[in-house]
């Protein structure tokens, strides 16, 4: 039971778009959308008094209706200046995301922070997926080869057509579970340098004048997190606790 809460003036029902991200948001084939960061959203909102409906698209089709004003929110999205242009971004994170670069274990890919040393290589990215400041900052000069899945950048991997992939450690071991009966999935590895520690967002479409429901969905995250009921979250969906992780729940 969530003891916490804020009237809102007027209760209302969003709509939400975002990917398939397990397990932070996935929606299995017929069932209803779900994982950690639909729970948080979810909890939040009620909180307020309102309830969200979240559709999941592709990435590129989901800003696209947000920019168009057809949805109010999305999330789990990464900040940037451009897309500031047309989102009003939370300014409490809804779930640090650490990304790191994954290779097959016998490809001698390094990487230790100098995106200038991958040059040459493949690197399988998904369409419209934002990586980070420091990856897009770099990603001119990167031989970046897109797909729509993260899923089947992994099997682009182990086939040998890309040589890197970059993606938050969430969703990659998510993803690397499913792919076990897959040749080579085991073989896959994580470079042990992040690329980059992000936090990610909820975003509502400036066109909607959703500013005050942003601020009211800033106030209920910071209360879910005191009262314990976003650690517990956590814990039910077994996501891996990362110091980044454990700096949000501690409030540091």
């Amino acid at each position: 039971m969530l003891l916490f809460a804020y009237g809102a003036a007027h209760a209302g029902a969003y709509r939400c778009v975002s990917l398939n991200y397990p397990p932070l948001i996935q929606q299995d084939v017929g069932g209803p959308v779900h994982g950690l960061a639909v729970d948080i959203v979810a909890a939040v909102m009620a909180s307020l008094g309102h309830t969200v409906s979240v559709e999941i698209l592709p990435w590129g089709r989901a800003l696209a209706l947000i920019r168009q004003g057809e949805r109010d929110c999305i999330f789990t999205i990464f900040q940037s200046p451009e897309r500031e242009q047309f989102l009003d971004f939370s300014r409490e994170s809804l779930i640090p995301q650490i990304i790191y670069f994954y290779a097959r274990d016998d490809h001698s890919a390094r990487f230790d922070g100098d995106f200038a040393a991958l040059a040459g290589l493949r690197v399988g990215t998904v369409l419209s997926v934002n990586y980070g400041a420091r990856f897009e900052a770099a990603r001119p000069q990167l031989a970046i080869r897109e797909v729509p899945t993260l899923e089947q950048n992994f099997r682009k991997l182990t086939l040998g057509r890309v040589d890197l992939i970059p993606s938050n450690v969430y969703t990659a071991s998510y993803t690397l579970d499913k792919l076990v009966g897959v040749d080579l999935a085991s073989h896959i590895v994580k470079l042990p340098q992040a690329i980059d520690s992000v936090p990610s967002y909820i975003a509502f479409a400036r066109g909607r004048q959703l500013t005050a429901l942003r601020d009211q969905f800033d106030r209920g995250l910071r209360a879910l997190i005191a009262s314990g009921e976003y650690r517990r979250l956590i814990e039910l969906h077994r996501i891996e606790w990362t110091p980044e992780l454990s700096r949000q729940v501690e409030g540091r």
